[in-house]
């Protein structure tokens, strides 16, 4: 067998539970150049495995219609955790509440894709490899990012992995038309061995000098460069550590990983974690609610513990599930495979709010499911452009077919500076949060490059009150505090304006 084709086959090297890579060649020092590729961010996709119930996730309080769909199962209006007059979280997910209130939580309704297939293994596909329902892909949407932004890992593999999966040892997200994109651990526990040992073996004969021997020293070296990536992810383990304990969970445990890995200065731009038990088809409430609290648990203490190690900055999350529920609870009083339902994502630079219409209750399609009003794809496509700064055309070819992106991001960038920060596409003004706000509300900013750059503040009579940002600044991405204890309140309009840029944000003070 050929090298190529070696790699090209189904082998994998295991170590203990975790697969290693079949692309593993020697590594080089490369450092910076993958943290380049991906502009020093990473994305660290949640999987709620099984079909989370959206309804009961994102509660639609003021319908009488979800109320008669599930007399026994729907939450009690009393004990929703209101965002808006209409829409609530389920009361357990209130540790997610510090997120969404500081406007880095965006939540996207109806997420789904057309003919939606009910299957668990058949739907998982679908979302992994981001394929149309009735194509059938051997790939997955990751793989094949990681493999446009890094063509040469096969002969050149990066410093770090370009991808770590825990929580499951299905490899399709990884999976990509050269070999797997990443390295993945199917047990929390098999992990922690990982990365508390280190490897120092070596074989005791040299193989035969023939054309088998020499394939056999390939394969060994495969075997040994396995431990490579052990002692890296043990380098950082080391050098990391968490700010907060995390919930005794799997998941609490692969996010408290993810934390301490980053922290301990290593650099994966992918990051894969898994949480099973979504499947509710009877007793609903007694497994939907513990796996609703581990989730919030887990993402508050993950986004505030990468706060207190200053990479928020870096770090987004986002949730995926193969499908939703019916939208009315069956006899077990549970809810059977559904369709569409609502994705969140969250950030520092994340956009935060609703997206989408409310869901609706009345028109289903004809397996009466909810109606889909955004593409998965469309999320993905987001993410590649927005976040990773790949262009258009790079993420139609990942995802086959071009997919209208949604402004999910603020500032999305296209490059790093020389301390590894990101750095602007365009000049931009974000937008406000809170607005409604009472005395503070902050927006960020970005410049292109070194200008002068003004921001004002004017009441409803064109009346200039502050002029917080006066001068020159040189190119990067700013936050914006404005204190408004000394206003009266009413409508008020930020403007900003660099070189030929301008833009008005409107505010809204309520005292």
């Amino acid at each position: 067998m050929r090298r190529r084709d070696f790699i090209k086959t189904g082998l994998m090297v295991t170590l203990g539970g975790a697969v290693i890579p079949r692309w593993l060649q020697p590594l080089l020092a490369r450092s910076g150049e993958l943290r380049e590729a991906s502009l020093g961010r990473v994305l660290v996709v949640v999987n709620m495995g099984g079909g989370n119930d959206g309804l009961n996730t994102l509660v639609p309080y003021t319908n009488d219609i979800y109320y008669n769909f599930r007399p026994n199962i729907a939450i009690p209006p009393n004990q929703v955790l209101t965002i808006n007059n209409e829409l609530g979280f389920h009361p357990v997910l209130d540790l997610l509440m510090n997120q969404w209130n500081e406007g880095q939580m965006a939540i996207v309704q109806d997420v789904g894709y057309p003919d939606q297939n009910l299957s668990h293994f058949r739907s998982t596909d679908i979302w992994r490899s981001a394929s149309d329902a009735e194509a059938h892909v051997d790939t997955g949407w990751v793989a094949r990012y990681l493999e446009t932004v890094y063509t040469d890992y096969i002969e050149n593999p990066p410093e770090f992995p370009m991808a770590l999966q825990q929580g499951s040892s299905d490899d399709l997200l990884l999976r990509g038309t050269e070999g797997v994109t990443g390295l993945i651990v199917d047990d929390p526990n098999t992990f922690a061995e990982l990365v508390g040992s280190t490897y120092e073996g070596e074989y005791e004969n040299d193989p035969p000098n023939t054309a088998g021997g020499a394939e056999l020293s390939y394969v060994r070296q495969i075997d040994l460069n396995a431990f490579t990536y052990a002692q890296v992810i043990q380098d950082a383990a080391e050098a990391g550590s968490n700010t907060l304990e995390y919930p005794n969970t799997n998941l609490g445990f692969q996010l408290g990983s993810v934390a301490r890995l980053l922290s301990g200065g290593m650099y994966t731009p992918v990051f894969l974690v898994h949480q099973y038990g979504y499947d509710t088809h009877a007793n609903q409430q007694a497994d939907h609610v513990p796996l609703l609290s581990d989730l919030a648990e887990s993402l508050g203490t993950f986004h505030n513990d990468i706060k207190n190690m200053g990479l928020e900055e870096y770090v987004i999350t986002l949730t995926t599930s193969e499908f939703g529920r019916r939208p009315f609870e069956n006899g077990s009083l549970g809810t059977d495979h559904g369709a569409a339902a609502p994705l969140f994502l969250i950030g520092q630079d994340v956009n935060g709010g609703i997206y989408g219409n409310n869901t609706d209750l009345e028109n289903f399609d004809e397996d009466n499911n909810i109606l889909h009003q955004y593409d998965f794809r469309q999320i993905y496509s987001t993410v590649l452009e927005d976040w990773f700064s790949m262009s258009p055309d790079g993420s139609e070819n990942v995802l086959f077919q071009p997919f209208a992106t949604l402004p999910l991001i603020n500032n999305p960038t296209t490059s790093i500076n020389e301390n590894g920060s990101p750095l602007p596409v365009d000049y931009s003004l974000g937008t406000p949060y809170p607005n409604p706000f009472n005395a503070v509300t902050k927006l960020k900013y970005s410049v292109k490059e070194k200008s002068p750059v003004d921001i004002s503040v004017f009441d409803a009579l064109g009346r200039k009150v502050a002029n917080p940002v006066r001068g020159l600044r040189n190119a990067g991405i700013y936050e914006l505090s404005l204190t408004a204890k000394n206003w009266s309140s009413g409508a008020y309009l930020v403007r900003m304006t660099a070189g030929r840029f301008t833009a008005t944000r409107k505010i809204n003070l309520v005292k």
